[in-house]
């Protein structure tokens, strides 16, 4: 299912601020995925993340689409350049090491799932995109061109702090220095949006 892309300072949405009551459900996959509580009453907005387009996205910029499947430069592992020294002492993971890890699709799925929905080692992608897009669309006004899959994809690749203090550079027109020789998140976030739309063969 495709979801329409969110524009919260275009059209005046709100999203909950703190953690919301989520309860369990199963999207149009049979994935388990966290959804806020109906029965809660929030005014919360109707848009989400198009899982689907988002883990296309982060695939074709992290590994070209499954091409470079162990990043010499880091620890970077799979189809969603994972970091191999940030989930290898998972419970998961027992008994890999980072080249099985990069062989075995399935369980590169379970681990971004776990990512996405539940978080590791910090909050999930969903709540970083909800949470952040409350922050910042707000602040950034006219300069707010964000859905919640780019946010999503910028917290998977700089991590929440770092995304946090992205949103703050262009707020405060100041330069955002990339850490290491990783690229500037607009190229990054170019390289997800032409990801996240190619045609699947």
């Amino acid at each position: 299912m495709i979801v329409k892309k969110n524009r919260f300072a275009q059209q005046g949405m709100r999203v909950l601020t703190g953690d919301p009551k989520k309860v369990k459900a199963l999207d149009a996959q049979g994935n388990v995925i966290y959804v806020d509580d109906p029965e809660m009453g929030h005014d919360v907005p109707q848009d989400s993340l198009d899982v689907d387009m988002l883990k296309r996205g982060i695939s074709m910029a992290e590994s070209l689409g499954g091409v470079l499947m162990m990043n010499p430069e880091s620890s970077a592992t799979g189809l969603y350049g994972q970091l191999w020294n940030e989930v290898k002492d998972m419970p998961q993971l027992k008994g890999y090491d980072r080249e099985r890890f990069a062989k075995d699709l399935e369980k590169q799925e379970e681990i971004f799932n776990l990512r996405l929905d539940e978080g590791i080692s910090g909050p999930s992608l969903r709540r970083n995109a909800l949470e952040l897009t409350e922050e910042y669309a707000p602040q950034l006004g006219e300069d707010w061109g964000y859905s919640l899959n780019d946010v999503a994809a910028l917290t998977n690749y700089i991590g929440r702090q770092g995304t946090r203090e992205y949103f703050a550079s262009i707020r405060d027109g100041e330069k955002y220095e990339v850490p290491g020789t990783n690229l500037h998140p607009e190229e990054y976030l170019d390289k997800f949006r032409r990801g996240s739309i190619a045609q699947i063969d």
